[in-house]
């Protein structure tokens, strides 16, 4: 089993994307259904966090980081299997560019 370690940007990205499906779309039942998934994928990552392969892109990639679905959103993570640890570093809207956004980040 590994631990789930959250960076400080993904509960903002969390936060946001809470706040837009409950206030911008006013859907406050799908934001719960959202939130719901959200922990789904977390148990998964937890029981085996190598379901999905490394991104495509090969900077992102060279850097172990890989990413999950949740709906419309990427949930973005890196494994460190020395220490059985799954690091959460962020959770973006997909059609997001979020692969120049995750460069210029790291």
């Amino acid at each position: 089993m590994f631990k789930l370690i959250f960076s400080g940007k993904i509960y903002n990205d969390i936060a946001s994307s809470m706040n837009y499906i409950t206030n911008t779309l006013n859907a406050p039942m799908a934001a719960r259904t959202h939130l719901d998934e959200l922990y789904k994928k977390y148990a998964k990552l937890k029981e085996n966090p190598f379901i999905r392969p490394l991104v495509q892109n090969k900077f992102l990639a060279s850097k172990g980081l890989r990413s999950i679905m949740v709906k419309n959103y990427r949930l973005i993570y890196k494994i460190d299997k020395e220490n059985n640890t799954v690091y959460l570093y962020r959770f973006m809207y997909s059609r997001r560019d979020w692969v120049t956004i995750l460069t210029n980040e790291i």
